[in-house]
């Protein structure tokens, strides 16, 4: 895997061999081999860096520092793998299966493996961008299925990775995919958490 993204300290994320950067529709807008992308919201060039953390004194201090326990429910065809921590609420999950995810337990959110189609469940976790949901196969994880190595810029909301190392003391599930926030104010840095929705982040204009 030779792409990789660095987190630099409170500043932006540097990404390194990416391939390719595309916007929310898909479209290459950059092939360049070292990168420096915007994740402290302020920039107004997004998603591009211009230095704005600095003027806005961004910290990339990780405030969530609970690291909840992986669980796994197991079904008779497939195990849902579920790591709630770099969970970035996408919510393709429960469009993708909703009789499946989620129902409320008492030690958080519980799986349902055999609620629903063997076929619909996987479907619906391959459209999970943070990784935060994987499945078991007879026992084996099953955690790459991307097809090549690009970063997406998601309209007022994270970066999706695919097929890069994130350098760095906080891990991804699987570096096959993850999310990475843009916004600024994820109380897990450098993962998505949701807050983009939360605080209605906007691209806004390129200058």
């Amino acid at each position: 895997m030779d792409a990789e993204i660095t987190p630099t300290p409170n500043g932006p994320l540097h990404a390194e061999r990416i391939t390719v950067l595309k916007n929310d529709q898909g479209e290459t807008i950059d092939t360049g081999a070292s990168i420096f992308l915007c994740r402290c919201g302020a920039s107004l060039n997004k998603p591009y860096c211009d230095g704005s953390h600095e003027k806005i004194g961004f910290s990339d201090q990780r405030l969530s520092t609970e690291k909840s326990p992986v669980s796994e429910f197991v079904g008779k065809e497939i195990t849902v793998v579920d790591d709630f921590s770099l969970c970035a609420h996408a919510g393709e999950c429960v469009d993708g299966a909703p009789e499946t995810f989620f129902t409320k337990g008492p030690g958080g959110r519980v799986s349902h493996p055999d609620a629903s189609p063997t076929g619909q469940i996987i479907a619906a976790i391959r459209r999970c961008p943070s990784g935060a949901l994987l499945y078991k196969l007879r026992g084996n994880r099953v955690h790459e299925y991307s097809t090549g190595t690009d970063v997406r810029v998601e309209k007022d909301g994270p970066l999706h990775v695919h097929q890069a190392k994130l350098n760095g003391e906080a891990r991804p599930a699987t570096e096959d995919h993850y999310t990475l926030c843009r916004c600024g104010a994820s109380l897990n840095k450098p993962f998505c958490d949701g807050m983009h929705t939360k605080i209605k982040f906007r691209d806004g204009s390129k200058k």
